[in-house]
């Protein structure tokens, strides 16, 4: 059951002492303040998050006490207790002992204890606390479906302890929908905040047959023009939401940019630096750079500030981990960029490919097959439980299962052989974003149209194709003379962009090399070059 839950607010911000108790709570609004409340009330909590980079988020701000803008080196983040966020204990990354000791040393201290861990350290946690010592609120949990493809043995951890804890909160704002929604999840009361107001989003969706060379040509306006010019409005830097490493890599190839212009915000880990070769990985708290590259790591939870950056969703149909849901991706990127000042802070522009289905099976006939297999797999259950089988007997089913891997319908939980439905939601999630939203231009913008009244409460505006594609349009000669002109007056700059504008206007680089830069400033037009140059 869903129940409003009158909030007190300020500037955008929940005021709460606390979190309902036992729930699920929908906030509503990505980035106000709900995890701060945990980290900040007089109450022992644990915050369980998706990902490493949320918890360097929030345990290294750019913004220090004072205020002031800081931007930690690799060097200095650290597990272990935040050096900006009071009490705060970080607990990510691989449990050392040295890790340990840092953690049995923090909890014998005095004082209210707030721990902020990745989702699969629940599980590590429970054998140094007592749980009803603790409250435990679970950050942006929808990704419980999302990401239990891959991260079954940390979501599993966090459902079978959740209980145990003085109280719970499972948070996003996005959650779950009701008809994904798995069954562990019944009977658990969920609220949502009901705010006075709404930020409006504006969704600028781009259908191609090449989204990799659109959002090059984006990268090329920006470097051209110095900006991209949204409604009469400059934006300077870019913040691409992009869920594939090598998908990355080929866009800075294509576009040549240097480490000077771009930041990557993936996880840092072999297989990563592998793919990437001569490119670095950094963190969304180093400095912001003009184009901003960014995996699912930092989709939901992360702060990013910039006065004028603008967000791009860039999904491929032929890549499925690029592919990203309208009602519980979309809202959480829009949300990222904090700077209320941002004149693009609620808005993206989503470029896209799209496949018509080469299924013959409906999204209905897809839910009713899903529910054969877990009736199925429901009759299985029973009778595994009914046979009273030997201890032997359990542990070789229960390593069949495990060799079956995620995809299992069943799992071995409390004695008891149960029908595990997280398996059957997320076959329907996928299916339906992969077959239905991604089918074709019409379907896309049907669902960003449906979501808007049904995610956000509040109101989504669909910009027109044509608008859109205006964005990117090929410059004016005077835009391509005037940048090429700002490159060649400084001697130390050396800008490959000066060879794709000398491909496009030749006549620029004969002026320049025989002319000089401050007499090819002077001349604006090709025909007055022309004459300078004695070609006409």
């Amino acid at each position: 059951m869903m129940t409003k839950l009158d909030i007190q607010e300020k500037d955008g911000f929940l005021i709460m002492e606390d979190f309902p108790a036992n729930c699920i709570f929908n906030k509503v609004k990505t980035g106000c303040g709900a995890t701060t409340i945990a980290l900040s009330n007089d109450e022992n909590y644990i915050i369980a998050v998706p990902t490493t980079e949320l918890i360097e988020n929030k345990c290294y701000p750019v913004q220090d006490k004072d205020g002031i803008v800081r931007f930690w080196k690799k060097n200095e983040r650290k597990a272990g207790l935040s050096p900006v966020v009071a009490n705060l204990f970080g607990l990510y990354g691989n449990f050392t002992l040295e890790l340990k000791k840092k953690l049995k040393d923090y909890l014998s201290s005095a004082g209210i204890k707030k721990i902020i861990c990745t989702y699969d350290k629940i599980d590590k946690l429970m054998e140094f606390i007592n749980p009803v010592d603790f409250k435990l609120m679970i950050d942006e949990y929808h990704n419980f479906l999302k990401q239990y493809s891959f991260r079954d043995k940390a979501i599993n951890g966090v459902l079978a302890h959740f209980k145990e804890f003085k109280s719970y909160c499972f948070l996003s704002a996005t959650p779950i929908p009701k008809d994904l929604k798995p069954s562990i999840f019944n009977g658990i009361p969920e609220y949502t905040a009901n705010w006075s107001e709404l930020d409006e989003i504006t969704v600028y969706p781009y259908h191609t047959d090449k989204p990799y060379m659109v959002t090059a040509k984006f990268i090329k306006t920006y470097q051209t023009k110095g900006y991209l010019n949204v409604n009469g409005i400059e934006s300077r830097e870019a913040y691409f939401f992009i869920n594939s490493v090598t998908e990355i890599k080929a866009i800075l190839k294509q576009t040549q940019l240097t480490e000077d212009d771009y930041r990557i915000i993936c996880a840092d880990n072999p297989k990563n630096r592998s793919t990437l070769g001569s490119y670095t990985i950094s963190s969304s708290i180093d400095a912001p750079k003009r184009f901003n590259f960014i995996t699912s790591k930092s989709f939901e939870g992360v702060d990013f500030h910039s006065e004028t950056g603008l967000c791009f969703v860039v999904s491929n149909v032929q890549n499925r981990h690029t592919l990203v849901s309208i009602d519980m991706d979309i809202p959480q990127i829009v949300g990222r960029i904090r700077t209320k000042s941002n004149p693009f802070r609620n808005k993206v522009v989503h470029i896209f490919n799209t496949k018509a289905t080469d299924h013959y099976t409906t999204f209905e006939e897809m839910e009713q097959i899903v529910d054969k297999e877990v009736k199925a797999a429901q009759e299985r259950a029973d009778m595994l439980n009914n046979a009273k089988l030997s201890e032997p007997a359990i542990k070789q089913q229960v390593n069949e299962i495990k060799k079956v891997g995620v995809e299992s319908y069943l799992s071995y939980q409390e004695n008891k052989f149960i029908v595990n439905d997280m398996v059957a939601k997320l076959q329907l999630y996928s299916y339906y974003i992969a077959t239905v939203v991604y089918q074709s231009d019409k379907s896309l913008r049907e669902t960003y149209a449906q979501s808007g009244v049904v995610t956000t409460k509040g109101k989504w505006h669909i910009a027109p194709e044509k608008f859109v594609k205006e964005l990117i349009v090929k410059p004016q000669f005077r835009e391509l003379h005037k940048r090429y002109c700002e490159i060649k007056a400084n001697p130390m700059t050396f800008d490959l962009q000066t060879i794709d504008i000398e491909h496009e206007y030749p006549i620029l680089g004969r002026a320049y090399r025989k002319l000089g830069i401050q007499e090819l400033k002077r001349l604006r037009t090709i025909k007055s070059i022309k004459l300078a140059l004695g070609e006409i």
